[in-house]
């Protein structure tokens, strides 16, 4: 990227396909195919293409930075920047937790300065909008994964009578995720009937990625998502947007600085209704909702294979970081694969049913484990200690199975005891429907009823009252 005089101009340009954003010399395509692009409004594109040069390039103004450095936007402050914004602030404190080297308070400071250095030279934008997008109650767009979430909402989706759309955005930077997703996506074809729109990110390359230090540039992965759908949305005139946001997303914990942080702040349902309305200055009328909001994730887990065990064996959660993951569907080396190992065993599904060809309960995998004290850099989630409990409740469902392990043998020595005592408290926490703030009136009561015959059929497995 060119930096004249520490000046980073960011252009962008509508084309025949979508957007190109120029960085210098540098240019990205963000391109769509022409049934959906076409398919957008006109009247929407120049907000969109400003909105999206913005968020997919604002990382860049704290990576290197320095006093004189800034970051020139060649076109209007989008509409929904202070949105940006907002997301930065409150997702930059994970990396912080993840990466020990860093503090809350230096990503507070480097982020508040810095951002005086982001510069538009357009005025705003008045244009007269109008409701375009008329939506198609029978159809809804899914950001899909593979993993249990994006299964368990394309799975009630379905048996909802809506049509999934269902596309996996292909981040340049994770090259064996994408092989393994494209290794799954030709069985889920052939089992289905249903392809999975693989959407490539050439501003993936944007992202930053060090041992050392922060991985600027993933902080709004989510939100990018979002906007990068919004054309698809038109398309399809998807009158809903299923993500999968579980109800362990609004959890919060205090750091060692007294800042209160949420490690998967994208995810939190209060975020996810923060975008639905801001949206609206893009035309959409979808409503952005989570299906799955009411359960956590070991009640996800038993829902997703026992009401659906033909789409669940589908399922692959791991992070797909490490060189483990290019010939292996499960790393075995992430605290994601730990944590989805436990929950097999705790709900009494064999690992190996989903594809672990490994025992990830093995002294070596300790440091995976919130319940052991994860050191793994991997997930902030993790190393927050906020799945603590539900490991907890996890590794002693296991063990009443009779699983046998090192870390089943750690478990009984250090951990049983706790379990016994607390396994009341822990059923009521993890075992429940909780109240959704996303889920709209239209389905919320076919939802519940979904919810209620799975944690009854849940309750008599265990022996719950």
């Amino acid at each position: 990227m060119e930096q004249k005089n520490h000046v980073l101009h960011v252009r962008r340009y509508l084309t025949p396909h979508g957007i190109t954003i120029s960085l210098g010399k540098k240019s990205y395509d963000i391109n769509y195919p022409a049934k959906i692009w076409q398919q957008f409004p006109s009247v929407y594109h120049h907000q969109f293409a400003d909105t999206i040069a913005h968020a997919m390039t604002v990382h860049l103004a704290f990576i290197n930075f320095r006093e004189d450095h800034q970051i020139l936007y060649h076109f209007p402050p989008p509409a929904i920047e202070p949105l940006i914004f907002k997301g930065l602030m409150y997702s930059l404190p994970e990396d912080a937790h993840a990466v020990k080297k860093f503090k809350t308070s230096d990503y507070v400071k480097l982020f508040f300065n810095a951002y005086h250095r982001i510069k538009f030279d357009k005025r705003p934008r008045y244009e007269r909008f109008k409701n375009v997008n008329r939506n198609n109650k029978k159809k809804a767009l899914i950001p899909f994964t593979f993993g249990k979430d994006s299964l368990l909402s394309f799975a009630l989706a379905k048996e909802l009578g809506i049509d999934p759309v269902l596309i996996f955005f292909r981040e340049p930077r994770c090259p064996y995720e994408n092989r393994q997703k494209v290794i799954l996506n030709r069985r889920f074809f052939k089992k289905f009937g249903k392809a999975v729109t693989f959407f490539p990110l050439s501003t993936g390359w944007l992202r930053e990625v060090s041992d050392t230090g922060p991985w600027w540039g993933w902080d709004l992965l989510l939100t990018q998502y979002n906007l990068l759908i919004v054309p698809y949305l038109f398309a399809y005139r998807a009158k809903y947007l299923f993500w999968s946001h579980e109800q362990s997303c609004n959890i919060t914990f205090t750091d060692p600085e007294g800042y209160v942080i949420n490690p998967v702040f994208e995810q939190n349902h209060q975020w996810l209704l923060s975008i639905n309305s801001s949206f609206k200055t893009l035309g959409c009328n979808t409503m952005f909702t989570s299906l799955i909001e009411p359960l956590h994730d070991l009640m996800i887990m038993y829902v997703l294979h026992h009401r659906y065990p033909d789409i669940g064996r589908f399922q692959n959660s791991c992070f797909g970081d490490e060189p483990e993951a290019k010939n292996r569907r499960w790393c075995g080396c992430c605290p994601k694969c730990a944590r989805m190992y436990i929950f097999a065993k705790a709900i009494g599904l064999d690992p190996k049913k989903i594809g672990f060809t490994q025992n990830i309960l093995v002294s070596q995998k300790r440091h995976l484990f919130s319940l052991f004290g994860c050191t793994s850099q991997d997930s902030s989630y993790d190393a927050s200690g906020i799945g603590r409990d539900e490991q907890l409740l996890s590794f002693y469902l296991a063990y009443k199975r009779g699983t046998n392990g090192p870390l089943l043998k750690e478990f009984k020595k250090k951990h049983l005891k706790e379990a016994e005592k607390r396994k009341n408290e822990l059923f009521k926490t993890f075992f429940i429907i909780n109240p959704s703030q996303t889920i709209p009136c239209d389905l919320k009561t076919k939802i519940t009823k979904i919810y209620e015959e799975e944690l009854k059929s849940l309750k008599k497995d265990l022996s719950i009252k």
